[in-house]
């Protein structure tokens, strides 16, 4: 199933209330789901991601190119710009795992990385 514009809005939404520990991830997962149609395992991945983003960490299953933009662009709106320096390191990281994974490049998020990388400059994301 094609993940829609709606439903990356939508677990945006429900991720930050997971982060904040406002709602457990299940019932997010359960919520999205319900009311967006979003397969309650896409939406763990996707919640895990923002997470992940959230605290500068790796994560290992990959969100689409236009929700990795949405969340980074949402990030920076709500968190400020050093919250979207962390997220872009944790990108930057999930880029690396899977590249050595040998499964082939991320290479629209990858793009994505350097436009944000040249917005912020050299101290960027790595």
């Amino acid at each position: 199933m094609k993940i829609t514009r709606e439903m990356i809005e939508k677990s945006y939404e429900y991720a930050k209330k997971v982060y904040h520990k406002q709602i457990d991830k299940t019932s997010a997962a359960n919520n999205l789901y319900k009311e967006v149609g979003m397969h309650q395992g896409s939406a763990s991945h996707y919640i895990g991601a923002f997470c992940s983003m959230m605290q500068g960490e790796k994560y290992t299953r990959t969100i689409n190119t236009e929700a990795t933009r949405y969340y980074l662009e949402n990030i920076h709106k709500d968190y400020g710009v050093e919250q979207l320096r962390i997220a872009l390191k944790a990108v930057n990281q999930h880029i690396d795992y899977y590249g050595k994974l040998g499964k082939g490049k991320l290479r629209s998020i990858e793009k994505l990385l350097n436009e944000y990388k040249t917005q912020l400059g050299t101290r960027g994301a790595r």
